[in-house]
């Protein structure tokens, strides 16, 4: 063969590659075009690891009903409360990464990884976030008898008394447990731990007065703030609440990267195809932004924070890894 006809056969063997890797690629979107367009394809179940009623149930009811519209499908809410969903979890975790079952995923998805040493799931890597959609931030509160106004006077009472002075929460291993431990070890304080059987009872008696202190979640302690039965010493976010803009941050009040929250968002199996991630996301994401819908979940208490898959999954990440860190100084374990 000589160099001019090697030279032909070079040409003629690379146009082919390129047709052929054309065809590829253009069969490869199709296939993609065609299971976003597909999904779903039966029913979807989001499954809920919590009670019927709670404020992530209300929130999530209301995005089904939005998305059964949308698609022309069902879209049915699962409520699987118990062992801190644990067993919920679990279940989706081993379920078809299809996208036809999703699950609404909460703080205590991560925290839950460093309170107990063994999970039928591993949290990060078992799950696809797929849409962040709110948060629910704390505020420290104390009762309207107890002497301090500011939480400067708060730690410095403590570290004068320290050992001296009791602090409320929902239960072991909850945010409001590990934000007050957080804020121990950040302040140098010794304040106790008393643990209650859920919010309302620990919420009764620091307005009593038995308990002085606790991070109560916002919308709850919000009437009994303008009623002046509890004085708001700080938010637990990051940023001030818009909910109680007056009050300050824990971080802005000099406790840097002091950040507690209890994130809400919809996830699925591990393996779901990008392409169906992306359609829930956008359609999740799309139904929250509306003014009616939003005002809606604010009204439960939630504050809007929506992010997609993208950011989504990197803030779960972290948000393991920095739970992991607290659970470990307050040497809460649920096992």
């Amino acid at each position: 063969m000589t160099s001019t006809e090697k030279t032909g056969f070079t040409m003629k063997r690379a146009f082919h590659i390129a047709v052929l890797a054309n065809f590829a690629a253009a069969a490869g979107l199709a296939a993609i075009d065609s299971t976003a367009q597909s999904y779903p394809a039966k029913a979807v179940r989001i499954v809920v690891p919590y009670s019927t009623g709670s404020a992530t149930d209300v929130m999530t009811r209301i995005i089904a009903l939005k998305l059964t519209d949308t698609w022309g499908q069902q879209v049915l809410v699962e409520n699987q409360p118990g062992a801190n969903g644990i067993p919920g979890t679990a279940g989706v975790a081993k379920s078809a990464p299809d996208g036809h079952t999703l699950i609404m995923i909460a703080a205590n998805h991560v925290v839950n990884a460093s309170l107990y040493s063994k999970l039928p799931f591993d949290t990060v890597k078992d799950f696809r976030p797929i849409a962040r959609i709110g948060q629910v931030p704390f505020v420290l509160s104390v009762p309207s008898a107890f002497p301090v106004r500011s939480l400067k006077e708060f730690v410095a009472l403590a570290k004068r008394r320290p050992g001296e002075i009791d602090y409320a929460s929902p239960g072991n291993g909850t945010p409001g447990h590990l934000a007050m431990e957080l804020l121990k070890t950040m302040a140098g304080i010794n304040v106790v731990h008393v643990p209650y059987k859920g919010a309302a009872t620990a919420l009764t008696d620091v307005l009593g007065g038995q308990v002085p202190a606790s991070f109560i979640v916002v919308a709850a302690a919000i009437p009994h703030i303008k009623n002046r039965k509890l004085i708001p010493l700080a938010v637990s976010s990051a940023r001030r609440s818009p909910q109680l803009p007056e009050v300050a941050s824990v971080d802005e009040l000099g406790y840097k990267g002091f950040d507690i929250v209890s994130w809400i968002g919809i996830a699925g199996p591990a393996r779901v195809p990008n392409e169906v991630v992306n359609k829930v996301s956008n359609e999740v994401l799309k139904i929250v932004s509306e003014p009616l819908t939003r005002d809606r979940i604010v009204g439960l208490g939630i504050e809007m924070v929506p992010a997609g898959p993208a950011e989504f999954g990197p803030y779960v990440a972290a948000e393991h890894a920095k739970w992991g860190k607290i659970v470990k100084a307050s040497g809460a374990k649920l096992d």
